[in-house]
């Protein structure tokens, strides 16, 4: 019962030390908590992850940072997390960290490609701050995952990239990828022209310009009389969209 006690009364010390990490607290007090908090319990490391709210996370960062690896190992997944969106207060300079720490940060990428592939944000974050960043040997180890992304409609273009960069694809298998995405984009488009012929694309625009310049307080209104025209100029745009993208790709890594 003791211990428990003082397990207790253990947590509380840390969770307030990090209710004195945020922007808020005098900047003399929080180097103090984080100071007092490089002796945090590994148990209870997990509490500096994102705590609390945004306004603390900055300083949860550079106190997971100044206790270095391998000593985080255990909140690993959690960090990676972290990066999920680049945006997020903190997540730079764990972007930073994690891309120091290398190869063991490899299995834990490896299960986000596996098991994530589909939160979009989060697996391109991962190629811009740590994969695109990482050494042939490295790159090796998630080949598999690699290529599964590359068959895919999101970050797919990214994964192939690397594949090519690092001599895991030949230049000619990529431009067969390529030409297969090409082709199967170029017939979405033209099922949805087919489809919807009246549909005129630059004529909606146009329209909804005009109104966002002179009647601003009809957006709405023409927006809900649209609904229909709009997605389906929406459902047009992304795959044209996709394309240009495949060409700045083209142009950049298959023409040289």
């Amino acid at each position: 019962m003791k211990f428990q006690v003082r397990r207790v009364n253990l947590v509380e010390e840390v969770s307030s030390l990090i209710k004195k990490l945020s922007w808020d607290t005098p900047e003399e007090e929080k180097k103090d908590a984080i100071n007092k908090l490089q002796y945090i319990k590994d148990e209870d490391l997990h509490l500096l992850v994102q705590p609390i709210s945004k306004d603390y996370w900055d300083g949860a960062a550079e106190t997971v940072i100044r206790l270095g690896y391998p000593r985080v190992k255990s909140i690993l997944p959690g960090l990676l997390e972290w990066i999920q969106d680049r945006n997020w207060p903190g997540a730079g300079e764990i972007a930073v960290f994690l891309l120091e720490i290398g190869d063991p940060m490899i299995p834990y990428v490896k299960d986000v490609l596996n098991q994530h592939s589909d939160d979009q944000e989060w697996v391109y974050w991962i190629f811009e701050v740590l994969i695109n960043h990482w050494n042939t040997v490295q790159v090796v180890q998630i080949q598999a995952e690699l290529i599964k992304i590359s068959q895919e409609k999101a970050n797919d273009l990214s994964a192939l990239r690397i594949l090519l960069t690092h001599g895991i694809y030949a230049k000619d298998v990529v431009c067969e990828i390529i030409q297969c995405k090409k082709d199967v984009i170029a017939f979405e488009l033209k099922e949805l022209h087919d489809t919807h012929p009246e549909i005129d694309c630059e004529a909606l625009k146009k329209e909804f310009n005009e109104i966002i310049i002179k009647q601003p307080n009809l957006i709405k209104s023409f927006y809900e009389h649209n609904k229909e025209r709009f997605y389906i100029c929406n459902a047009i745009s992304n795959p044209q969209e996709v394309l240009r993208e495949i060409e700045i790709f083209t142009a950049e890594f298959l023409t040289t």
